[in-house]
């Protein structure tokens, strides 16, 4: 059963986006046509090539953070967002990493602001952009919200070895991941395809992968531990089973 959060953020989506487009889902298009998202594709995307990017269309911004490669990165402002991709990733990459950006930009950006919007109404709007500093009672309900006041950037702080090493920024994107398999690959829709009966736990997660990889078109990487989730009582085969004994 599809937690109550995770229901809801993509019934928001669709609801948004008021069409759901049969796998393999393109998300890009559709969050360029209903959502305040426009998707910029670069060549070996970089934190310094999306700053260069920026710089030339007079919209100056530092990250604060060391170059290094990308997959993806949402810079938004005033409500609306830009999202990057890598043009030399493969399709399908492509097509998870705009997913998990969209997530970012409603989990982590839309859904807050509007929060904050709705419990203050339009005198909150100059803080949320930056213009005015908020008042103390402002401030407090946007750290408690989430809200970043000003340019948001999804979780660009990493560790010196370039891990992530905060623990808000590992349950962000965890929460990222699972929208953006439930808005390409939704779990009641992925397990009615799975045949009622078969012969282990660990063939029907085997039988999942393929379904996700070949009908869905994740990549095999992510879709491996999606359907090991999906599947909870899935376990290693036992020697036994290897052997086909």
């Amino acid at each position: 059963m599809t937690e109550a959060w995770l229901a809801q953020a993509a019934d928001s989506f669709w609801s948004l986006t008021n069409v759901m487009p049969p796998p393999p889902r393109d998300l890009g298009r559709v969050a360029s046509l209903r959502l305040a998202l426009s998707l910029v594709s670069l060549p070996k995307l970089n934190v310094a090539g999306i700053e260069r990017w920026l710089a030339r269309r007079q919209a100056p911004y530092r990250f604060l953070c060391q170059n290094r490669a990308l997959c993806g990165c949402i810079v938004a402002t005033r409500g609306h967002g830009l999202l990057f991709i890598d043009s030399e990733d493969d399709i399908d990459e492509q097509r998870f990493t705009v997913a998990h950006e969209v997530a970012h930009f409603l989990l982590d950006y839309e859904t807050p602001r509007q929060h904050v919007l709705d419990l203050f109404g339009e005198t909150i709007r100059p803080v949320l952009d930056g213009e005015r500093a908020p008042t103390s009672e402002e401030w407090i309900d946007a750290v408690l919200s989430r809200m970043t006041l000003g340019v948001f950037t999804n979780m660009m702080a990493r560790g010196a070895q370039g891990g992530i090493d905060q623990g808000s920024i590992l349950r962000a994107e965890e929460r990222a991941d699972r929208l953006a398999l439930e808005l390409l690959a939704p779990s009641e829709a992925v397990l009615a395809h799975l045949p009622a009966h078969t012969l282990s736990p660990f063939e029907r997660v085997s039988q999942t992968v393929e379904l996700l990889v070949d009908v869905y078109r994740l990549p095999r990487l992510v879709a491996r531990p999606y359907a090991a989730a999906l599947i909870p009582q899935a376990k290693q085969p036992s020697m036994a089973e290897w052997l086909g004994l």
